[in-house]
Order: structure tokens, then C-alpha cells, then sequence
């Protein structure tokens, strides 16, 4: 991974329990490191729900109501609390489709490169990486903190195709 001689900020995607399972669970304590030694300009915290109703119901018959399940869990809210992290709830894939404008705060905090962690790779992680990258900040996923929900071929598939676009740190 280059890094450039700019500003950086972490976004923490979906890492919530509606998606951990016993398979993904470890990139928590993975996050948990970064987190403890690693310092950004700015952290950014997502958190996905949909309900009855959504295009998700519609068109994939899939809901995840907004409940606890749907809160970054304990261990990362902790932190990044104190890290004064900026909350944005999204019912959508990327982060730049929720509630906040993060465009606006990257630009803002003088954010040039952006990090990417948390579920799904093949989904949420894959289109904000994509969407930060084409708003023109140098963006890449970090492998060892991104993982799916559902599927370890389905992460694998999605970090492939993030490596070929020079877009992981193990590029």
C-alpha cells in the first residue's frame, strides 16, 4: 500500500452483530489493533439497516430492521467514541449514500486518502471503496479487516477484484 504525504481517514463499515458470525468475528480484534496503533485524521462509523418495505425487501426479499443488531458493536463504539467518530446510518451499499454528507467532511478535514474496513467486502465495503475512489481520494480496503457475512468465497471474489485495481494494502 503508498501512502501519500496527505490526511487519512478510517471507515468502519456494518461491523455490527446483524452480520458478524463465527466465521467473520476475527476482523473485530483486527480492527481493535488498527485502531490502537494506528492514528487517522478523521474515523468514520456506518451502520446499515433496512425494513418492510425497502428496495432490499422488494427486490431481494431480504430485510435487517433497525434494532441493537444493527449498532456497531460495544468493543468498537467504545473506541471510537473517544476517537470522536462521525455516525452515519445508511440503508443503502456505500457510505456516502447515508445520512450525512461525508463528502463534505472529508473535504472538510483536508481528507485525501481513505481506508476501508468492516462487512461486506463483496457489498457495502466494495462500493464505498469504489465511490471514494471515482470522488477522487486514494482509497484502499484493508484485507485483514474486511470480511462477508455470508460467504468466505464471496470476500475473496471481491478482495481479487479490489488487488487488480491496486486498491488493497497488499497490493
Amino acid at each position: 500500500m503508498k501512502y501519500s504525504d496527505s490526511r487519512r481517514a478510517l471507515i468502519i463499515i456494518d461491523v455490527q452483530a446483524s452480520f458478524l458470525n463465527d466465521r467473520n468475528n476475527y476482523i473485530v480484534q483486527n480492527i481493535v489493533q488498527l485502531l490502537n496503533s494506528t492514528k487517522y485524521d478523521l474515523y468514520i462509523e456506518a451502520t446499515f439497516h433496512t425494513e418492510k418495505g425497502s428496495l432490499w425487501d422488494k427486490q431481494q426479499q431480504w430485510i435487517c430492521p433497525e434494532s441493537d443488531k444493527t449498532k456497531t458493536i460495544p468493543i468498537l463504539a467504545e473506541k471510537l467514541a473517544l476517537l470522536n467518530s462521525i455516525k452515519v446510518y445508511k440503508e443503502t451499499k456505500s457510505v456516502f449514500k447515508g445520512n450525512i454528507d461525508v463528502l463534505k467532511y472529508l473535504k472538510n478535514h483536508g481528507i485525501t486518502d481513505v481506508h476501508v474496513v468492516g462487512l461486506d467486502t463483496n457489498d457495502c465495503v466494495l462500493a464505498t471503496v469504489f465511490e471514494a475512489f471515482d470522488l477522487g481520494f486514494i482509497t484502499y480496503a484493508l484485507e485483514d479487516c474486511c470480511e462477508s457475512s455470508s460467504s468466505k468465497e464471496l470476500h475473496e471474489y471481491a478482495i481479487k477484484i479490489l488487488r487488480g485495481q491496486d486498491m488493497t494494502q497488499n497490493n
